[in-house]
């Protein structure tokens, strides 16, 4: 078993004033748990996420201390998009009015990784036939 960390759930994990800050937080603790086994993030999620939080004008020093803590984490496993995975995101990004590019990579990941479980506010995945989104 295994799941991965989608840019929704970072976000509120690292945003106080999140409507789902205290559901993230919950949730974290069950991750860490090994409730879901090991734990995942794409340099799509990474890049959405310091993307996100540089243009909310959130201080470069926590943006630096966040990122640094994701990619350093022996929990985390940093999966990388290929250039197959890019064209199967692509496609998919085509067949669906309803998910981001990077939400299709994640998707394209997860298939490819054997990945049922994600960690997400975003409904949007719930569409996804063998993906189960953890919130």
């Amino acid at each position: 078993m295994s799941i991965i960390l989608d840019t929704s759930f970072l976000i509120a994990l690292n945003d106080s004033g999140d409507f789902n800050h205290k559901r993230a937080q919950s949730l974290k603790t069950i991750i860490r748990q090994d409730e879901f086994g090991k734990c995942y993030i794409s340099d799509y999620i990474f890049d959405e996420l310091v993307t996100f939080l540089r243009a909310k004008s959130v201080n470069s020093e926590k943006i630096k201390l966040i990122g640094d803590a994701l990619l350093s984490d022996g929990r985390i496993e940093l999966l990388k998009v290929d250039s197959d995975v890019f064209l199967q995101s692509w496609e998919l990004f085509k067949k669906t009015g309803n998910l981001s590019f990077t939400d299709c990579a994640t998707v394209a990941l997860a298939k490819g990784f054997g990945i049922r479980n994600i960690a997400s506010y975003d409904s949007d995945f719930d569409r996804i036939a063998g993906i189960k989104r953890i919130n």
